[in-house]
């Protein structure tokens, strides 16, 4: 559940608290970059950071395409790519939440990723999806669909 992974759950003092298996990565803002160094490999070198501390196990990298929670944080152009690229080696599947800012809301691109031209494994929809009504959606790979043809387990 998100309540045991989802920093925006558990990072703060009603918090469940860290789990020993979750990473924690930086908000990829380039408005609060320590360094001249190109943002996107900056922030995509913790992604693979994390991914090295959990042994090359990982299980996905979650990413909500624009970072609206975090006060509508843009990733630098290349940071999704060299993110994915190191959760992909570590064995992880790459997750775009596009809840609050996917169908359009990026302007030129329906969907946030598209701005990194990169595509998910997964991808999470829900409030403009129902125009009102509570309604959500997930979107995958033809490969993670057919890995549930027998049943989730």
């Amino acid at each position: 559940t998100q309540s045991t992974w989802g920093p925006y759950k558990f990072d703060h003092p009603k918090g469940t608290g860290q789990q020993p298996w979750v990473f924690k990565v930086d908000c990829p803002d380039t408005y609060r970059c320590p360094t001249d160094t190109d943002p996107a490999t900056y922030f995509a070198n913790k992604v693979k950071v994390a991914c090295d501390q959990a042994g090359g196990k990982v299980c996905a990298f979650f990413i909500e395409s624009g970072l609206s929670v975090a006060g509508v944080v843009l990733p630098p152009h290349g940071y999704l790519n060299l993110a994915f690229q190191s959760a992909r080696e570590a064995g992880g599947v790459c997750i775009c939440d596009e809840v609050q800012v996917g169908f359009g809301r990026f302007g030129d691109h329906f969907w946030g990723f598209e701005e990194q031209q990169v595509v998910p494994d997964i991808v999470t929809v829900g409030k403009p999806f129902g125009n009102g009504m509570p309604l959500a959606a997930v979107f995958t790979t033809e490969e993670i669909a057919n890995s549930f043809a027998n049943g989730p387990e």
